[in-house]
Parts: structure tokens; sequence; C-alpha cells
């Protein structure tokens, strides 16, 4: 680039998508990388407007994404390129291993505030924000589902069932039971979830730890963070907060869809926690609705208990958060494995079908931090009466 006739480097991410027909049309690469420049290109742009006319601090604003350069999305020709993250300092979680608490709850307050200006808009800019989400079509759970994906659903509730057996716990017996009924509700299931239209927020839709990237917070002052965020009142001490605050960037907004929020809550916490923070779910739901309704106040919605209250946030979970369960099912056994044990999918596909890759996977379900956590996820569905 060029900044005052002087050049200076800067370092980026181009996204490009894959060429090869069978890798296209498996991935629908040409509607999501369509869906993610429109994202970059309209959505959050609109979103950035409507906090500032609402009088909220840039600082304080939802603007954890990166920035993009600039995109193409012709036939054949699709790349999105934006600035490089990791050269700012921003790097992924450990992908093995489950969130800490404060960091989970983190990604759920950051949500929270994203949530909140779908729910603000739609009370005061409702066409502005009807147009928006008239190009959000879902493009993965559209039905009918062809049957070779309804089949690599059904495996995947056969593996999880394969992990009860081999983490055996008292009561697996009821929960592998609600499992094989699943197991033909699955593909309707993520279906009916993703196509849900009461209290509809636009959903980040792909929000797991790969997708997440931190680094560590700005220098605070007075329990002020230089990015606006207070932390006075709560649990931490200025020893702690140094060395725990994170400022987050959310990537890959190829899935982008308009659904209840807990299609990105149930997402996440499934793939992204493990039991003994899942013990603290309804705390965390909890955090998460205060969150909300709070930053719904502050862009001007003075009714945000009544606009969304927690009982109906608890409902919409009930309903719908099979949605990450079955996110789980898909994505488990290779967030479980180091980055170099995964199968190279991307040549396999040059010659394979969708049943072969599944067979690639299946060492990964051998794993014992998939049998833990898979297991686990397995019960605590049963035992939250998600499934």
């Amino acid at each position: 680039l060029v900044f005052n006739e002087v050049p200076k480097p800067i370092s980026v991410i181009a996204k490009v998508a894959p060429t090869t027909s069978l890798r296209r049309s498996l991935y629908n690469s040409s509607a999501h990388f369509q869906r993610e420049k429109y994202v970059f290109d309209v959505v959050l742009p609109m979103f950035d407007r409507f906090q500032q006319a609402r009088g909220l601090r840039v600082a304080k604003s939802f603007s954890h994404y990166p920035s993009v350069i600039v995109s193409e999305c012709c036939e054949g020709f699709e790349y999105i390129l934006q600035r490089d993250l990791m050269a700012q300092g921003y790097r992924n979680f450990p992908r093995t291993e489950p969130l800490a608490y404060e960091d989970v709850l983190l990604v759920l307050t950051h949500l929270a505030q994203f949530h909140a200006i779908s729910f603000a808009m739609q009370q005061q800019a409702p066409d502005a924000y009807a147009q928006i989400v008239s190009q959000l079509q879902e493009t993965i759970f559209v039905p009918p589902l062809h049957t070779s994906f309804v089949d690599f659903l059904q495996r995947k509730v056969d593996y999880a069932i394969e992990t009860l057996q081999r983490n055996p716990e008292a009561g697996d017996g009821a929960v592998a039971e609600r499992l094989c009924r699943f197991r033909d509700e699955y593909g309707q299931a993520m279906v009916d979830c993703v196509q849900n239209r009461d209290d509809t927020v636009i959903c980040h839709g792909d929000c797991w730890i790969s997708n997440i990237l931190y680094r560590t917070m700005p220098t605070q002052r007075n329990g002020v963070t230089d990015d606006g965020h207070n932390f006075n009142g709560n649990s931490y001490n200025q020893h702690q907060l140094h060395q725990n605050a994170k400022e987050l960037k959310f990537l890959d907004w190829q899935v982008a869809r308009c659904s209840t929020p807990a299609i990105d809550l149930s997402y996440f916490i499934f793939c992204c926690t493990d039991s003994e923070i899942r013990e603290r779910l309804p705390e965390l739901l909890r955090k998460y609705h205060s969150a909300l309704i709070r930053r719904i106040d502050e862009l001007g919605t003075m009714n945000g208990r009544e606009l969304f209250p927690f009982e109906r946030l608890q409902m919409h979970m009930k309903k719908y958060a099979r949605f990450g369960f079955g996110m789980a099912l898909m994505t488990l056994h290779s967030t479980c494995c180091v980055e170099s044990d995964l199968p190279n999918v991307s040549a396999a596909l040059e010659t394979t079908e969708l049943v072969d890759i599944d067979e690639l996977a299946k060492d990964m379900l051998y794993n014992p931090a998939y049998i833990k956590r898979m297991s686990g996820v397995c019960r605590d569905m049963v035992r939250f009466g998600y499934l």
C-alpha cells in the first residue's frame, strides 16, 4: 500500500474458493463466498452505522471482526482479502482444550452484543433490517436434504453412541435410547432449527473455537480498558484482570444466517466447552441474557426484557439447542485432534465421495479426548432437557 506517498507493507490473509467441481459442489463454495462478501459489504457496515447513530461509542461497539481489503465473488473466481489478525497479535485458542470459564463468558458476552443489534434494529429500523435479512437464505440445511447427507448425519449419531459404550456411566441406557430416537430426527431437526422465525437475530452461524481469535486486552486504567469495558464490581482483582482480559475477533462469516440466538449459543456451548463448564450453564445463560438486555437498552430500546425475556431464551434453548448438538456430532472428532493429525480432506475430495471422506475420519473416533467430550455432550443434552 502507498500511504502519504510512502510504501507501507501490510500482512494479509487470502481466502480462496476451491476450484474442483466436487469440492465446490460439496461445500457450496459460490454461495458461501457470496454470503461472506455480503456480510462484510452490507451487514456489518450497516450494523456499525446503526450503533453509531444510537450514540454508542466506537470503542464500545461490536466491531469484533477482521478488516476486508477487497473481495470478489465471480463464479469460479471467489476470494476475500483481509487484514492478517495474527500480525496484530491475535492468536487461536488451543483447539483441543475446552475453553476456561472466563473465556466462555467473554465469547457469550460478545455474542450478546452482536445479537442485540438485530433486536434493536427490528424495533427501530424495521425496513432496513428486513432488507438485510432478505438476502440471508439458508445455505446448508435446505430441504429436502440429500439422502447421502442424511446417511452421513445418522452415522455421526452411531459414533456418539459408541462413545457412551467406551466411557460408560450410570444412566447411559436412557441417553442412548434418546440418541437412537434423535438419529431419525437429525436432518429434519437441523432444518427446523434454522427455519425458525420467532425472535430471530442475524447469527454468526459458525461460532466455534477455530473461528475465534484473541489477544491480550490493552492496558487497563482504574478498572476500565482502553476499549471502554468496565470490569469494576466483578470478581476479578486487578492482577487477574491484567492476566486474563482478552479481546476477540470472529472469523469466517460464510454461513451467517437469520435465526434464533440459540443457534449461536448452542453451537458454541456444545462444541467448545466441557461438562465441567456446562455445570454452570444456567448461570452462563443468565449472564448472556443480562449482557443482551443491557446492550439492547444502550441502543435505545428501553423494553429489552419485554422484547426477549429470559424465559423465552430458556424456551428457545429447549427447542433449538439440538442444533448445537448436531454440529457437535459433526465436528467434535476433528476439534479434539491436533491439526497435524487431521486427514487431508481437500486432497481426498479430488477423487472421493462423501462416504469415503467419513471413513478418513474414523481413526479420530478412538481418540480418548473425543470420547470424553462427545459422551459428555450427549449426557448434558439429555440432562438439560434439550434432547
